[in-house]
């Protein structure tokens, strides 16, 4: 019994086996390699930042601001829309939108906010 135990256990680790999932991808026009920098299509399709550059960084997903409440001086309730932002490799962007603003002391009007990216850092 030992004999055979041996002879399995030897056989399991000389046996090549071959897993599908693990097979490389060939090389091609539309597969890159995010492991050499010189690979013009650097990096991997399948990576969320591949497309073209921009100065705010590379699109990740679209991301909901819901409506926003401001409660003004004499207890009502006003309700700023919601948005969505764009979140980046680089940070998020925000597009113009209209905010509540107390413009006087105890006066609430819409202002018009510009659009702008944020860095992750902060």
């Amino acid at each position: 019994m030992r004999l055979f135990i041996a002879l399995a256990l030897a056989a399991q680790a000389l046996w090549p086996a071959t897993v599908l999932a693990q097979s490389p991808l060939p090389p091609g026009p539309t597969t890159g390699n995010p492991n050499n920098p010189g690979d013009p299509n650097n990096p991997h399709p399948t990576m969320p930042w591949f497309g073209p550059a921009t100065p705010y960084g590379q699109f990740i997903r679209w991301v909901w601001v819901p409506p926003k409440a401001v409660l003004t001086a004499d207890q009502v309730q006003l309700y700023e829309p919601g948005y969505f932002i764009k979140q980046t490799t680089a940070g998020y962007y925000y597009p113009m939108r209209w905010v509540l603003q107390e413009t006087s002391p105890g006066t609430f009007g819409w202002v018009l906010l510009n659009y702008g990216s944020v860095p992750l850092g902060r």
